[in-house]
């Protein structure tokens, strides 16, 4: 299945050598995009279509320079999947380094906020509208123990997320946020280990779908926010959590 107004188009995706981003690449290239991948090293791709720029997120130059990246190469920027982000060190609250708060909050909260401002500059002045999916978390949702910086920057997505929508409708842009639950990434490995002690076989059998995703599942869904299908669709905070939320 292919979504109705994604050929053609040029994409960011940030975060693009993650699970999550590199099938968001695959699936944005599968519908006829053009699209520019970002992480802290340039992703390697074959084809011509794709554009590996490395970049720190958290730095204003480094938003500044992907998205001139994608203009001088592809020329213009019609979709933003902002989803660089990391874990961080998981312990209780009152164990947490102020140093270890703050370098997750760089990545997960300024440098969402960074590459908003600077994707929605550019769609403002390109006067053509444009579609944006911010990647929060359901532990921007739901508080876990031993999450205080990874949950509050997830939530902070959310409200960056909701605030670009209401002031960017009139530009003809439209902005959502997914909140992944439990997804088959090297992000999610070490958690899983942190929590079971072992390689997490089993953690989710009690979730109304009893599994995993695949990074390709999550794919899809920002595919389809970014497409023409979702086009009355803005300021949305959509689970991709097989039920998790509801429990």
């Amino acid at each position: 299945m292919t979504f109705r107004g994604l050929a053609g188009k040029v994409a960011i995706v940030t975060g693009a050598a993650g699970g999550i981003g590199g099938a968001v690449v695959e699936r944005l290239l599968d519908e006829g995009a053009k699209i520019v991948a970002v992480d802290l090293r340039a992703p390697q791709h074959a084809s011509p279509n794709v554009l590996g720029v490395a970049a720190d997120v958290s730095n204003e130059q480094g938003c500044s320079d992907y998205v001139a990246a994608a203009v001088a190469k592809f020329g213009s920027v019609d979709l933003f999947v902002n989803n660089a982000g990391i874990v961080g060190h998981r312990a209780p609250m009152v164990e947490i380094e102020v140093a270890e708060f703050d370098r997750v909050h760089a990545v997960n909260v300024r440098g969402v906020f960074l590459g908003l401002r600077a994707v929605l500059r550019h769609m403002i002045a390109q006067g053509k509208g444009g579609a944006i999916v911010n990647t929060s978390s359901v532990g921007g949702l739901k508080s876990f123990p031993g999450a205080t910086a990874y949950g509050s920057a997830k939530r902070a997505v959310i409200a960056l997320s909701q605030t670009a929508a209401l002031e960017n409708g009139r530009h003809g842009i439209r902005v959502n946020a997914i909140c992944p639950g439990p997804i088959a990434t090297a992000m999610l490995g070490p958690a899983l280990a942190s929590a079971t002690g072992g390689d997490g076989s089993g953690t989710f059998s009690h979730l109304p779908i009893p599994r995993v995703a695949a990074p390709a599942e999550v794919a899809a869904f920002i595919a389809y926010l970014l497409s023409d299908e979702a086009s009355f669709q803005t300021g949305g905070v959509y689970t991709v959590d097989g039920g998790l939320m509801l429990l």
